[in-house]
């Protein structure tokens, strides 16, 4: 291999909100927060020195050389073909599904979210005095399928103008099919429930992944889709998210909402981040992808022969392994007071993800496989002792 993928990290004292919380826990490994125990890709990092040896720091647009890779990207991995000025940037999703609940929505309207779901969704519905409309996903054998007829009755009421689409799904893992989207687009359309689709997972694949304007032209009319370096790359403090919106009147709702909220510029360090990565880092995107399809195989395996009782979801795209631990007959409080205190594995608890993830874990494991390993032998000797 090209990059290297097994370099155990320490980012101790370095700001980073996993590893402060496990600070508390010395002996704790944090499988939490969503990004990447992986250095970036050595191209970005070359290209921040460069810039940084510039010596200027200043206020940054998104002028025509950063939109030009982006598009380029998103023809190239992904097969859309988008114009320059639907590019707008946002410091972050999360910053982005905030502006768009603002600007499509007003206080009391319903949005609707697929639960369980990643937990910023329904904070950005409950903190802008909007009304949380869930639409929960179907437990199918070991996935996940979307409720349909559920859709059908919450689109129908009036009251509700919006959906959060998350495509690929965090936490549960699913990469929707080209006839779920169609399904889900045509439901919404036709109630004219406007969209706001995440998918700022949508490099780290196993199955194909379709950005939902690329289905119909219609759909293009009725979203935005949320894409960021950030995931993909390990970037997400730059604080830089890509929002590509092809309708003219949606694009000027949105930037007067972006105004409004005070977001003027981007993070000059996230432009050279964003020009080498789209550019210059096809490869180490496919051996990322790689590394996380055999840490799944790998704690796939592990669970099947030593701990079946645990029940891994399959995964279809994000680096999250989604895991009912039901099994075990712990409270949602005593299974993480478990994991932490007893596995040394820190989680994101099933339950931050809406009721639906009571007894559930959710892990990032695109860590090295060495301390994948050393997580599940703890957590195999924890279980026997219980």
């Amino acid at each position: 291999m090209k990059y290297d993928f097994t370099t155990v990290p320490n980012r101790k004292n370095t700001g980073s909100f996993k590893w402060n919380f496990s600070s508390q826990h010395p002996s704790a490994f944090p499988f939490s927060v969503a990004d990447m125990e992986w250095k970036t890709a050595p191209q970005i990092i070359e290209a921040m020195k460069q810039f940084a040896e510039n010596g200027f720091f200043c206020y940054t647009g998104a002028e025509d050389a950063y939109r030009s890779v982006v598009k380029s990207f998103l023809q190239r991995r992904h097969s859309w073909n988008i114009e320059k000025d639907w590019i707008f940037c946002t410091p972050g999703v999360v910053a982005a599904v905030n502006t768009a609940v603002r600007a499509f929505t007003k206080e009391g309207d319903g949005i609707i979210i697929q639960t369980p779901v990643y937990y910023p969704f329904a904070n950005s519905i409950n903190n802008n005095k909007r009304k949380l409309v869930k639409n929960p996903l179907i437990k199918d054998g070991s996935t996940y399928k979307m409720d349909f007829d559920g859709l059908r009755r919450l689109a129908a009421d009036p009251q509700n103008k919006m959906l959060i689409l998350c495509s690929p799904h965090n936490p549960v893992g699913r990469v929707w099919t080209k006839d779920e989207l169609t399904t889900l687009a045509d439901i919404c359309i036709e109630n004219d429930v406007f969209i706001v689709s995440d998918e700022i997972h949508f490099d780290i694949t196993r199955t194909k992944h379709f950005c939902l304007p690329t289905l119909n032209a219609e759909y293009a009319k009725h979203c935005i889709v949320c894409t960021a370096v950030s995931k993909t790359f390990n970037i997400a403090g730059l604080g830089t998210s890509n929002i590509i919106i092809p309708d003219a009147d949606i694009r000027k709702n949105f930037e007067n909402q972006l105004t409004t909220d005070g977001y003027t510029c981007i993070n000059c360090c996230s432009y050279p981040a964003t020009v080498a990565a789209y550019t210059q880092c096809d490869d180490w995107i496919d051996e990322m992808n790689a590394n996380v399809d055999a840490n799944f195989a790998f704690l796939d395996a592990f669970l099947k022969e030593n701990l079946p009782q645990i029940r891994l979801f399959d995964r279809e795209g994000t680096y999250l392994a989604w895991l009912d631990m039901s099994a075990l007959g712990l409270d949602d409080a005593a299974l993480e007071d478990f994991m932490i205190n007893r596995c040394g594995i820190i989680p994101d608890p099933g339950y931050w993800f809406g009721d639906e993830g009571n007894g559930f874990t959710r892990l990032d494991i695109a860590v090295p496989q060495s301390v994948l390993q050393d997580a599940l032998f703890r957590l195999e000797e924890e279980i026997k002792k219980l």
